[in-house]
């Protein structure tokens, strides 16, 4: 009987103790939260979503300015076309852009860093390609592609770990 009793007393502040380490390590910043991962990585999905359809609007509406003849062969005005038909992922890409700046802030430093400073480094990368076009239509057309798989792929190697 007595020995039954040791056995419940230790078992009993063994787990005492495991939960007390637990919350003294998140409350004192020992790591960023699996929360706070998952929201960056849903704030980089949401973007990349809506980077991907202006990017591929872009390039659409640049193609029939060329190949087409349409909005009178100018480049500047199916730019100006492709991304004002978009200005609600416009809007949602500058939107997120804050969240996900502080986002990385909180888990950059986590046990996933190599993985979310690719992905960090990917979106930057597609962000600033959407949101400033340059360069020629087949630059944009090769860089378009190979930017949107980048993230792709950074994203996917993070969510695996996760």
């Amino acid at each position: 009987m007595k020995r039954i009793f040791v056995k419940k007393l230790l078992l009993f502040l063994l787990t005492i103790v495991t939960i007390l380490s637990s919350f003294s390590l998140t409350a004192c910043g020992g790591g960023s939260s699996e929360a706070d991962v998952q929201t960056f990585y849903d704030l980089v999905v949401e973007s990349q979503e809506c980077l991907d359809e202006v990017a591929d609007d872009i390039y659409q509406y640049w193609y029939d300015a060329i190949y087409n003849d349409e909005y009178g062969g100018d480049i500047d005005t199916a730019i100006y076309y492709a991304l004002t038909v978009n200005s609600i992922n416009l809007d949602k890409i500058e939107e997120n852009e804050p969240l996900i700046q502080e986002a990385y802030k909180k888990v950059k430093d986590s046990d996933l860093s190599h993985e979310i400073k690719a992905v960090m480094l990917a979106y930057a990368d597609y962000y600033e390609f959407v949101v400033n076009v340059s360069g020629s239509f087949n630059s944009f057309k090769a860089d378009k592609e190979t930017l949107k798989k980048e993230l792709a792929s950074a994203l996917k190697s993070l969510y695996l770990e996760m």
